[in-house]
């Protein structure tokens, strides 16, 4: 009989320990480094938020930066002004709202606020005077209504036209009524009829611009001048006083009447300015000078005139307001702070401009300041800072190095005074001879700066300056 056979199963349990640090923020830290990276702008609505809020914070307005003690006096011009009353008092005219440069011209805010005429309403004060039926006058009303703020018109025709019940082809003679309007080139649906709209017949070259128009827009665009003489027979000079006056014409004619804001206003966190032979540096909107305790209620703590759950309500909204102005003054102190190093280790872009930018990054300003790089990206977010050279994101003193060899450079420049150089090279260029990227990498190299053509590429691009043949002229 054979023997039989056993099989053991051996079964090991094994356990391994790792230990893993993770690091948790408080609360408190949290909405400190929140505080932190609030811009001056927005710092504003957050203490009138917490002010609200709690009832421990208020405003001191004896010390805050107006008081309607400063408001400015009239000052007597000499012209008899209305009757006082028995009492003395003397009724304030319209006139008189208007305040001098020390403070606020009450005509400005009613300037911004009054009516301006819109673009539609300019083309359809234009339409008043023609014969156009009623039927005519509802599609009219229509079309203006879909052309943009640009003055093109962007709606679809058959679309417009079914609104109101009528046929494309009257759409389309009411459009190119439409188009004979101001401003010149108001109701086209494409860049190329725009700028045809606007082409004078009698002008040098109307046809061939027309054609080139319609045809090679794309070839105008990237300045491929060799098609270009080739397709019209045109020589180089022909061809150079036809884009000029294509660049005469305006791609966006209804822009004049748009309300939309195109200036942006930027309140700098930081001001650096010249102080003797060195800067000084100051934080804008130091909120924690006017926001303040409320010691009322202390003092009613301190007389026992409350219950046990008053007094717990009281010391948790005490906790929260010093929490409040600690981060506060912490931000106040943390900017002033990260001021101070820009200005020692950017001096040179200070007293010098732009040209002069050293390399920065992000972990060096941490590691000279002590704190972590997260803390810098917080500090720098969405804030500005006034220059003697205007006003600039705190990140644009962040950026990249790049080696140089010339004795008089030792330092490394950074990436921001490469492109620098790069502007004032195509700026002084040949215009019927443009540089190449390879040409300004040669003059760059010779002056000592070890740089790429490809990177000289991506710098010219981020410039938004154009390739050598879309800048030959």
């Amino acid at each position: 009989m054979p023997e039989s056979s056993s099989q053991t199963v051996r079964m090991e349990a094994r356990s391994t320990v790792s230990v893993r640090t993770k690091q948790r923020l408080a609360p408190a830290a949290i909405q400190g480094l929140e505080v932190l990276s609030l811009p001056v702008a927005r710092l504003d609505a957050y203490v009138c938020e917490v002010v609200e809020r709690n009832p421990l914070l208020e405003f001191d307005y004896e010390r805050a930066s107006l008081s309607f003690e400063e408001l400015p006096e009239e000052e007597d011009d000499g012209a008899e002004g209305p009757a006082a009353d028995p009492d003395g008092y003397v009724p304030r005219t319209s006139a008189a709202v208007a305040w001098d440069d020390r403070g606020f011209d009450l005509a400005r805010l009613r300037d911004e606020c009054s009516e301006t005429e819109t673009l539609h309403s300019h083309l359809r004060m234009q339409l008043t005077g023609t014969n156009a039926s009623d039927e005519d006058r509802a599609l009219l009303d229509v079309l203006i209504e879909n052309i943009d703020d640009d003055g093109y018109f962007s709606g679809s025709m058959p679309a417009v036209c079914a609104e109101v019940g009528r046929p494309v082809a009257d759409g389309e003679r009411l459009l190119a009524l439409v188009q004979q309007l101001t401003p010149r080139g108001v109701g086209a649906r494409d860049l190329a009829e725009c700028l045809t709209l606007q082409l004078d017949d009698g002008a040098p070259y109307a046809a061939v611009i027309r054609d080139m128009l319609r045809n090679n827009l794309e070839d105008l665009a990237e300045n491929r001048t060799t098609k270009l003489t080739r397709t019209y027979h045109l020589t180089v000079d022909d061809l150079s006083a036809i884009r000029e006056c294509i660049c005469a014409l305006d791609p966006r004619p209804g822009s004049s009447f748009s309300q939309r804001k195109s200036t942006v206003y930027v309140v700098p966190d930081l001001t650096i300015v010249r102080d003797g032979a060195g800067f000084a540096v100051r934080v804008t909107g130091e909120l924690s000078e006017t926001v303040v305790i409320n010691r009322t209620y202390d003092r009613m703590a301190e007389q026992g005139r409350m219950d046990a759950e008053a007094r717990e309500w009281l010391e948790q909204k005490r906790a929260e307001a010093d929490a409040v102005l600690a981060n506060i003054d912490q931000r106040r102190q943390t900017l002033h702070r990260f001021g101070v190093y820009l200005a020692e280790v950017q001096y040179d872009f200070f007293t010098g401009g732009e040209a002069r930018m050293r390399p920065l990054t992000m972990q060096q300003a941490a590691d000279a300041l002590g704190v972590h790089v997260s803390t810098i990206s917080r500090t720098v977010q969405d804030k500005h800072v006034l220059t003697p050279w205007g006003v600039y994101p705190l990140k644009h003193f962040f950026s990249s190095s790049v080696a140089c060899s010339a004795e008089e450079r030792r330092h490394a420049l950074s990436s921001l005074a490469i492109k620098d150089r790069i502007k004032d090279l195509v700026a002084g260029e040949d215009r019927r001879k443009p540089l190449s990227d390879a040409t300004i990498t040669t003059i760059l190299n010779g002056e000592g700066v070890d740089i790429k053509r490809r990177t000289v590429a991506k710098y010219r691009e981020a410039l938004g300056i154009g390739r050598q043949s879309q800048r030959r002229r």
